[in-house]
Protein backbone atom coordinates (compact mmCIF):
# COMPACT_ATOMS: atom_id res chain seq x y z
CA UNK A 1 0.00 0.00 0.00
CA UNK A 2 1.44 3.34 -1.01
CA UNK A 3 2.18 5.75 1.81
CA UNK A 4 0.62 9.19 1.80
CA UNK A 5 2.60 12.41 2.14
CA UNK A 6 2.03 14.66 5.11
CA UNK A 7 -0.83 17.11 4.69
CA UNK A 8 1.55 20.05 4.39
CA UNK A 9 3.41 18.30 1.55
CA UNK A 10 0.40 17.34 -0.54
CA UNK A 11 0.72 18.67 -4.05
CA UNK A 12 -2.18 19.56 -6.28
CA UNK A 13 -0.31 18.56 -9.46
CA UNK A 14 -1.92 15.15 -9.84
CA UNK A 15 -5.40 16.26 -8.85
CA UNK A 16 -5.46 18.97 -11.49
CA UNK A 17 -3.69 16.98 -14.21
CA UNK A 18 -6.82 15.36 -15.68
CA UNK A 19 -7.55 16.77 -19.16
CA UNK A 20 -10.79 18.71 -19.39
CA UNK A 21 -12.28 16.49 -22.09
CA UNK A 22 -11.95 13.49 -19.77
CA UNK A 23 -13.48 15.50 -16.94
CA UNK A 24 -16.47 16.39 -19.12
CA UNK A 25 -16.90 12.74 -20.14
CA UNK A 26 -17.08 11.68 -16.50
CA UNK A 27 -19.37 14.60 -15.75
CA UNK A 28 -21.92 13.53 -18.35
CA UNK A 29 -22.29 10.13 -16.69
CA UNK A 30 -23.28 11.85 -13.45
CA UNK A 31 -25.38 14.56 -15.09
CA UNK A 32 -27.45 12.11 -17.12
CA UNK A 33 -28.18 9.91 -14.12
CA UNK A 34 -28.90 12.62 -11.56
CA UNK A 35 -31.16 14.36 -14.06
CA UNK A 36 -33.51 11.36 -14.03
CA UNK A 37 -33.78 11.20 -10.25
CA UNK A 38 -37.02 12.65 -8.80
CA UNK A 39 -36.53 15.12 -5.99
CA UNK A 40 -38.79 17.18 -3.76
CA UNK A 41 -37.15 19.54 -1.24
CA UNK A 42 -38.23 18.77 2.32
CA UNK A 43 -38.29 21.52 4.92
CA UNK A 44 -36.26 23.91 2.81
CA UNK A 45 -36.73 26.12 -0.22
CA UNK A 46 -33.23 25.14 -1.36
CA UNK A 47 -32.90 22.11 -3.61
CA UNK A 48 -29.93 19.92 -2.71
CA UNK A 49 -30.21 18.24 -6.09
CA UNK A 50 -29.85 21.62 -7.81
CA UNK A 51 -26.89 22.52 -5.59
CA UNK A 52 -25.10 19.36 -6.65
CA UNK A 53 -25.94 19.80 -10.32
CA UNK A 54 -24.44 23.30 -10.19
CA UNK A 55 -21.15 21.75 -9.08
CA UNK A 56 -20.84 19.81 -12.34
CA UNK A 57 -18.63 21.37 -15.04
CA UNK A 58 -20.37 22.85 -18.07
CA UNK A 59 -19.29 22.42 -21.68
CA UNK A 60 -18.54 26.13 -21.87
CA UNK A 61 -15.59 27.13 -19.73
CA UNK A 62 -16.90 29.39 -16.97
CA UNK A 63 -14.33 28.84 -14.21
CA UNK A 64 -10.72 27.68 -13.78
CA UNK A 65 -10.02 23.99 -14.28
CA UNK A 66 -8.87 23.63 -10.67
CA UNK A 67 -12.25 24.91 -9.47
CA UNK A 68 -14.08 22.64 -11.90
CA UNK A 69 -12.20 19.59 -10.66
CA UNK A 70 -12.77 20.41 -7.00
CA UNK A 71 -16.47 21.03 -7.56
CA UNK A 72 -16.83 17.84 -9.60
CA UNK A 73 -15.18 15.80 -6.85
CA UNK A 74 -17.34 17.46 -4.20
CA UNK A 75 -20.48 16.62 -6.16
CA UNK A 76 -19.41 12.98 -6.41
CA UNK A 77 -18.49 12.94 -2.71
CA UNK A 78 -21.95 14.16 -1.74
CA UNK A 79 -23.61 11.53 -3.94
CA UNK A 80 -21.35 8.76 -2.65
CA UNK A 81 -22.01 9.81 0.96
CA UNK A 82 -25.62 8.61 0.75
CA UNK A 83 -24.73 4.92 0.64
CA UNK A 84 -26.01 3.23 3.79
CA UNK A 85 -27.16 6.55 5.28
CA UNK A 86 -30.74 7.34 6.28
CA UNK A 87 -30.32 11.09 6.46
CA UNK A 88 -33.30 13.16 5.26
CA UNK A 89 -30.94 15.27 3.15
CA UNK A 90 -29.55 12.43 1.05
CA UNK A 91 -32.43 9.93 1.16
CA UNK A 92 -33.39 10.84 -2.41
CA UNK A 93 -30.09 9.63 -3.88
CA UNK A 94 -30.62 6.09 -5.21
CA UNK A 95 -28.01 3.42 -4.61
CA UNK A 96 -27.09 3.17 -8.28
CA UNK A 97 -26.26 6.89 -8.41
CA UNK A 98 -24.20 6.63 -5.24
CA UNK A 99 -22.27 3.67 -6.65
CA UNK A 100 -21.81 5.48 -9.96
CA UNK A 101 -20.31 8.46 -8.15
CA UNK A 102 -17.81 6.18 -6.41
CA UNK A 103 -16.98 4.46 -9.69
CA UNK A 104 -16.45 7.78 -11.46
CA UNK A 105 -14.14 8.99 -8.70
CA UNK A 106 -12.19 5.76 -9.06
CA UNK A 107 -11.80 6.38 -12.78
CA UNK A 108 -10.81 9.98 -12.10
CA UNK A 109 -8.14 8.69 -9.71
CA UNK A 110 -6.67 6.49 -12.44
CA UNK A 111 -6.72 9.33 -14.97
CA UNK A 112 -4.82 11.50 -12.49
CA UNK A 113 -2.21 8.73 -12.04
CA UNK A 114 -2.79 8.20 -8.34
CA UNK A 115 -1.51 4.87 -7.07
CA UNK A 116 -4.59 4.41 -4.86
CA UNK A 117 -7.98 6.04 -4.48
CA UNK A 118 -7.29 7.00 -0.87
CA UNK A 119 -4.21 8.87 -2.06
CA UNK A 120 -6.45 10.90 -4.37
CA UNK A 121 -8.96 11.53 -1.58
CA UNK A 122 -6.18 12.66 0.76
CA UNK A 123 -4.95 15.18 -1.79
CA UNK A 124 -8.50 16.34 -2.42
CA UNK A 125 -9.05 16.85 1.32
CA UNK A 126 -6.04 19.12 1.49
CA UNK A 127 -7.70 21.26 -1.17
CA UNK A 128 -11.32 21.33 -0.02
CA UNK A 129 -11.51 20.82 3.75
CA UNK A 130 -10.80 24.49 4.56
CA UNK A 131 -13.61 25.40 2.14
CA UNK A 132 -16.04 22.96 3.75
CA UNK A 133 -15.19 24.33 7.18
CA UNK A 134 -15.94 27.86 5.96
CA UNK A 135 -19.32 26.75 4.58
CA UNK A 136 -20.28 25.18 7.92
CA UNK A 137 -18.99 28.18 9.85
CA UNK A 138 -21.35 30.49 7.94
CA UNK A 139 -24.35 28.97 9.69
CA UNK A 140 -22.65 28.06 12.94
CA UNK A 141 -23.31 29.38 16.43
CA UNK A 142 -20.44 30.96 18.27
CA UNK A 143 -19.93 28.63 21.28
CA UNK A 144 -18.78 31.55 23.44
CA UNK A 145 -21.82 33.80 23.13
CA UNK A 146 -24.38 31.47 21.50
CA UNK A 147 -25.24 34.04 18.86
CA UNK A 148 -25.29 33.45 15.15
CA UNK A 149 -22.16 34.60 13.41
CA UNK A 150 -22.60 37.45 10.97
CA UNK A 151 -22.67 35.26 7.86
CA UNK A 152 -25.52 33.08 9.07
CA UNK A 153 -28.22 35.34 7.61
CA UNK A 154 -26.81 34.85 4.13
CA UNK A 155 -26.29 31.09 3.97
CA UNK A 156 -29.11 28.51 4.16
CA UNK A 157 -28.29 25.69 6.58
CA UNK A 158 -28.69 23.15 3.79
CA UNK A 159 -25.30 24.29 2.46
CA UNK A 160 -23.71 23.30 5.78
CA UNK A 161 -25.54 19.97 5.77
CA UNK A 162 -24.23 19.10 2.31
CA UNK A 163 -20.71 20.15 3.35
CA UNK A 164 -20.96 17.96 6.45
CA UNK A 165 -21.88 14.89 4.41
CA UNK A 166 -19.05 15.59 1.96
CA UNK A 167 -16.61 15.98 4.84
CA UNK A 168 -17.67 12.78 6.59
CA UNK A 169 -17.43 10.74 3.39
CA UNK A 170 -13.99 12.08 2.48
CA UNK A 171 -12.56 11.43 5.94
CA UNK A 172 -13.88 7.87 6.07
CA UNK A 173 -12.16 6.97 2.79
CA UNK A 174 -8.71 7.23 4.38
CA UNK A 175 -7.59 4.78 7.06
CA UNK A 176 -4.65 3.95 9.34
CA UNK A 177 -1.76 4.66 9.07
CA UNK A 178 -2.36 7.47 6.58
CA UNK A 179 -5.06 9.43 8.40
CA UNK A 180 -2.88 10.56 11.29
CA UNK A 181 -0.83 12.90 9.11
CA UNK A 182 -4.01 14.77 8.22
CA UNK A 183 -5.25 15.58 11.73
CA UNK A 184 -4.33 19.25 11.32
CA UNK A 185 -6.69 19.43 8.33
CA UNK A 186 -9.49 17.30 9.72
CA UNK A 187 -9.80 18.46 13.33
CA UNK A 188 -10.69 22.15 12.75
CA UNK A 189 -13.48 21.12 10.39
CA UNK A 190 -14.79 18.36 12.67
CA UNK A 191 -14.80 20.62 15.74
CA UNK A 192 -16.66 23.33 13.82
CA UNK A 193 -19.34 20.78 12.97
CA UNK A 194 -19.67 19.68 16.59
CA UNK A 195 -20.31 23.32 17.51
CA UNK A 196 -23.10 23.61 14.93
CA UNK A 197 -26.73 23.81 16.01
CA UNK A 198 -28.01 21.40 13.34
CA UNK A 199 -28.21 17.78 14.59
CA UNK A 200 -27.47 16.53 11.08
CA UNK A 201 -24.29 18.59 10.83
CA UNK A 202 -23.25 17.53 14.34
CA UNK A 203 -23.82 13.87 13.52
CA UNK A 204 -21.60 13.94 10.44
CA UNK A 205 -18.84 15.58 12.47
CA UNK A 206 -19.17 12.90 15.16
CA UNK A 207 -19.07 10.09 12.60
CA UNK A 208 -15.91 11.57 11.12
CA UNK A 209 -14.34 11.87 14.58
CA UNK A 210 -15.29 8.28 15.38
CA UNK A 211 -13.54 7.10 12.23
CA UNK A 212 -10.55 9.28 13.07
CA UNK A 213 -10.32 7.85 16.59
CA UNK A 214 -10.22 4.32 15.19
CA UNK A 215 -7.50 5.12 12.65
CA UNK A 216 -4.95 7.30 14.43
CA UNK A 217 -2.69 6.89 17.44
CA UNK A 218 -3.08 8.98 20.59
CA UNK A 219 0.05 11.02 19.89
CA UNK A 220 -1.42 12.26 16.61
CA UNK A 221 -4.40 13.70 18.49
CA UNK A 222 -2.23 15.29 21.16
CA UNK A 223 -2.60 18.91 20.07
CA UNK A 224 -6.38 18.56 19.90
CA UNK A 225 -6.99 16.40 22.97
CA UNK A 226 -8.45 19.17 25.14
CA UNK A 227 -10.59 20.62 22.34
CA UNK A 228 -11.98 17.19 21.42
CA UNK A 229 -12.96 16.26 24.97
CA UNK A 230 -14.42 19.72 25.58
CA UNK A 231 -16.56 19.35 22.45
CA UNK A 232 -17.71 15.92 23.62
CA UNK A 233 -18.73 17.37 27.01
CA UNK A 234 -20.71 20.15 25.36
CA UNK A 235 -22.53 17.69 23.12
CA UNK A 236 -23.54 15.14 25.75
CA UNK A 237 -26.73 17.14 26.51
CA UNK A 238 -27.56 17.05 22.78
CA UNK A 239 -30.83 15.73 21.37
CA UNK A 240 -31.86 12.16 22.11
CA UNK A 241 -31.43 11.16 18.47
CA UNK A 242 -27.71 11.96 18.72
CA UNK A 243 -27.17 10.31 22.11
CA UNK A 244 -25.77 6.96 20.80
CA UNK A 245 -23.41 8.80 18.46
CA UNK A 246 -22.27 11.20 21.20
CA UNK A 247 -21.59 8.36 23.62
CA UNK A 248 -19.62 6.37 21.05
CA UNK A 249 -17.34 9.23 20.04
CA UNK A 250 -16.90 10.39 23.66
CA UNK A 251 -15.90 6.94 24.93
CA UNK A 252 -13.64 6.36 21.95
CA UNK A 253 -11.85 9.68 22.41
CA UNK A 254 -11.50 9.10 26.16
CA UNK A 255 -9.93 5.70 25.58
CA UNK A 256 -7.69 7.08 22.87
CA UNK A 257 -6.43 10.13 24.76
CA UNK A 258 -6.78 9.20 28.45
CA UNK A 259 -5.77 5.54 28.40
CA UNK A 260 -2.88 6.19 30.80
CA UNK A 261 -4.85 8.58 32.99
CA UNK A 262 -8.35 7.15 33.59
CA UNK A 263 -8.91 9.42 36.61
CA UNK A 264 -8.22 12.62 34.72
CA UNK A 265 -10.51 15.63 35.09
CA UNK A 266 -11.69 15.09 31.51
CA UNK A 267 -12.77 11.53 32.31
CA UNK A 268 -14.60 12.70 35.42
CA UNK A 269 -16.36 15.53 33.60
CA UNK A 270 -17.54 13.32 30.76
CA UNK A 271 -18.77 10.70 33.22
CA UNK A 272 -20.66 13.34 35.20
CA UNK A 273 -22.25 14.85 32.09
CA UNK A 274 -23.25 11.40 30.92
CA UNK A 275 -24.85 10.47 34.23
CA UNK A 276 -26.78 13.74 34.46
CA UNK A 277 -28.16 13.30 30.93
CA UNK A 278 -30.53 10.63 32.20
Amino acid sequence: MASLPAASDLSSCKLYSVPRDHLLRLTEQIRDTIGRVPYTPMGSSVSIKSLLELLLPQNAVDKPIAREIKDFCLCCSALASSEGVESPSVYWIPKDLSLLARSVLGEFSLLASFSTEHEMVAELMAEVLPELKAVVKETCIDPDNEEFVSGSKRAPVVHAIVAAHQFRWLVTQVVYPHLGTMCSLIMPCALTMLDHWSPEVKEQGMLALTHLGKNVIAAELGWYEEAILDACCRNLPASDELWPCVVEVSVLMLVCTQRKNPRSSCSSELSFEGLTKY
